[in-house]
C-alpha cells in the first residue's frame, strides 16, 4: 500500500510540474518571425519512471551493487540513465529532431540553416522524460514526456511560449510496451520517445 500511495504521489507531482506559463503570438511579432532559428541544444529536465509496485526497475536494467539492492526511485533512475548512456540513446536528440520534423513540415516558418543574431530564436526544453505503467497494478508502460518550446527575438523578449505533456495513464495516446521490451530491444526506447515527441510537437506547434 506504502508503494501504491507513493506511485500516486509521484505522478500527482508530474502533473502539477506539468503547468507553465503559455504566451501567444502577437500579429506584430508575428510579421518579424517568418524566419527563424531553432537552438542547437536542448535543455534536458527531470528522468520519470513509474513501475509497478515493489518493482525493481534499475535491477532490470544493470544496476549491480548498492544500486541493485536498494531499488529506489532515485537508484533506478540512475540505472536507467546508464542504460541509455551505454546504448547512446539521447533524449534530447531525439526532442529536438522531432520538433524541427514537425515545424519544418508545419509551413508556418521559414527556418534558418544556423542561429543568427538578427533572427528569433525557437529554444526547445524536454522537461520531464521517461517512462510509467499505464495504472500501478499494470506491466504495460508507456513513454512520459513534457516538452516546451520559447521562441525569443534578439533582445530576449519572449514572443512565443508553449508546453505539453503526456502522463503515464491508459488514456494515453501512446501504445503500450513493457520493460522487458525495453531492455530487450533499447532501440524501442528512442522509437517510443520520438512518437511521444513528435505528437507533443504537433500540438506545440499548432498553437504558432
Amino acid at each position: 500500500m506504502k508503494s501504491i500511495r507513493l506511485g500516486i504521489f509521484l505522478v500527482a507531482a508530474l502533473m502539477l510540474s506539468g503547468c507553465a506559463s503559455t504566451q501567444r503570438l502577437s500579429e506584430a511579432d508575428r510579421a518579424r518571425a517568418r524566419t527563424v532559428a531553432i537552438a542547437p541544444a536542448v535543455q534536458k529536465g527531470q528522468l520519470f519512471l513509474l513501475a509497478p509496485s515493489g518493482a525493481n526497475v534499475g535491477l532490470m536494467f544493470g544496476a549491480v551493487g548498492g544500486l541493485a539492492a536498494s531499488g529506489t526511485v532515485d537508484d533506478n533512475q540512475k540505472a536507467f540513465a546508464a542504460f541509455l548512456d551505454k546504448n547512446a540513446v539521447s533524449v534530447d536528440a531525439i526532442v529536438r529532431d522531432e520538433f524541427e520534423k514537425v515545424l519544418r513540415d508545419s509551413g508556418k516558418v521559414a527556418l534558418a540553416p544556423d542561429s543568427s543574431a538578427a533572427l528569433p530564436v525557437i529554444s526547445v526544453s524536454v522537461t520531464q522524460y521517461g517512462f510509467g505503467v499505464t495504472h500501478l497494478l499494470s506491466s504495460n508502460v508507456v513513454p512520459v514526456m513534457q516538452m516546451e518550446a520559447t521562441m525569443t527575438d534578439s533582445a530576449g523578449k519572449v514572443l512565443w511560449k508553449e508546453s505539453e505533456r503526456m502522463l503515464p495513464s491508459i488514456a494515453s495516446p501512446m501504445q503500450t510496451t513493457t520493460w522487458t521490451q525495453l531492455h530487450d530491444n533499447p532501440k524501442s526506447i528512442e522509437v517510443e520517445w520520438r512518437k511521444a515527441a513528435h505528437y507533443l510537437a504537433e500540438k506545440i506547434v499548432a498553437t504558432l
